[in-house]
């Protein structure tokens, strides 16, 4: 588990220095993106914390104020990203470390050494864990399952495009909650080019869901105790807590399509025609094979059948439409990978 996004900020008092006080005033009003090498990368004119993605590379800060009006420099970012290169699979449950790195990077673009995080609010963070559902397709069926949860406030961000992400109180400052595919999130970083990675770890990544809970200000507020007493058991606990009490019971149960699958990828032209035919077959496997010929296109239910053969699928167990039982995968919350090895490892 990692945390993927924290909010700081700190009074705009005497102690941060006149040079560095007067430098930050002459940017009230705006929210400043910072790319991991310092460089600014956009300035807006209203600072909106809110709608920033905690997938966001480089660093943020603005001036802001609470309700007595007192002013704040507002750092935030993932330390994750900060310390792998933008690619924030992986990192630590410790929040002073994660706030330590956030604050020498905002030293670095402002140009000054910063308070001890200690010294800080937090406002915000971001806890996140990676569970390897075995292959794309295992992380597809689980997201299609937690469309299916009766929890309110409840959306996708886009049913058109076949809801890859689910949110759950989206627009929350105590509690929130997203769900998404993590290698289909990383391909796309590394199409616009935010960021290097190699085939090798994309293939991995395309092995994990990602449930990311959001603790936001309010929560925060009704914190019992000094935020930077939270330890990594108090933040995986509340992790555990929200997605438990919204999947029910702790877990996701999938059929292991890996087999097959796998093997279907090796025989069909692409990946897509593979999947298309693993569905022919489960299409067999539910209304018979005769049924599922005359639904489908006979020059394709032809090529399925040749690329299901070279899998191992018998022309009897075709006819037959039985063989052994998919075997199911277990989503258990409290058993997230925590390394690339141990992805390597189960795949």
């Amino acid at each position: 588990m990692l945390i993927d996004w924290l909010t700081l900020r700190f009074p705009l008092t005497d102690s941060l220095g006149s040079t560095l006080h007067e430098r930050i005033m002459n940017c009230v009003g705006k929210l400043v993106h910072i790319s991991p090498d310092g460089e600014i990368v956009w300035e807006k004119g209203v600072p909106d914390w809110e709608k920033i993605r905690s997938d966001s590379l480089g660093l943020f800060w603005s001036i802001t104020a609470d309700a007595d009006s007192v002013r704040y420099l507002t750092i935030g970012g993932s330390p994750s990203s900060q310390l792998n290169g933008g690619v924030n699979v992986f990192g630590s449950l410790d929040i002073g470390q994660g706030a330590q790195v956030l604050i020498e990077t905002a030293g670095k673009a402002l140009g000054a050494i910063l308070p001890h995080w200690k010294h800080w609010q937090c406002r915000r963070v971001d806890v996140t864990a990676n569970y390897d559902m075995g292959n794309d397709a295992q992380v597809k069926q689980a997201l299609r399952l937690l469309l299916g949860t009766d929890a309110p406030r409840r959306r996708t961000n886009s049913d058109r495009k076949g809801g890859d992400t689910v949110y759950w109180n989206p627009s929350s400052d105590l509690r929130a909650g997203k769900a998404y595919h993590k290698g289909a999130h990383l391909r796309y970083q590394q199409r616009k080019g935010n960021i290097v990675i190699d085939e090798e770890t994309l293939q991995l990544a395309d092995n994990l869901l990602r449930l990311e809970l959001k603790l936001g200000s309010r929560w925060f507020r009704r914190l019992n105790k000094d935020w930077r007493e939270l330890s990594s058991t108090d933040l995986a606990t509340e992790h555990e807590n929200f997605f438990s009490s919204l999947i029910g019971g702790g877990d996701v149960e999938v059929h292991d399509m890996g087999t097959l699958l796998s093997e279907l990828e090796k025989h069909a032209p692409t990946k897509g025609r593979a999947r298309s035919a693993h569905n022919t077959w489960a299409l067999i496997k539910t209304i018979g094979y005769t049924q599922a010929k005359e639904s489908i296109h006979p020059k394709t239910f032809a090529n399925h059948c040749v690329w299901l053969r070279a899998a191992g699928i018998s022309s009897a167990d075709l006819c037959a439409g039985v063989v052994l039982p998919f075997r199911k995968r277990v989503l258990v919350l409290n058993q997230p990978v925590l390394s690339w090895s141990e992805i390597q490892k189960a795949a």
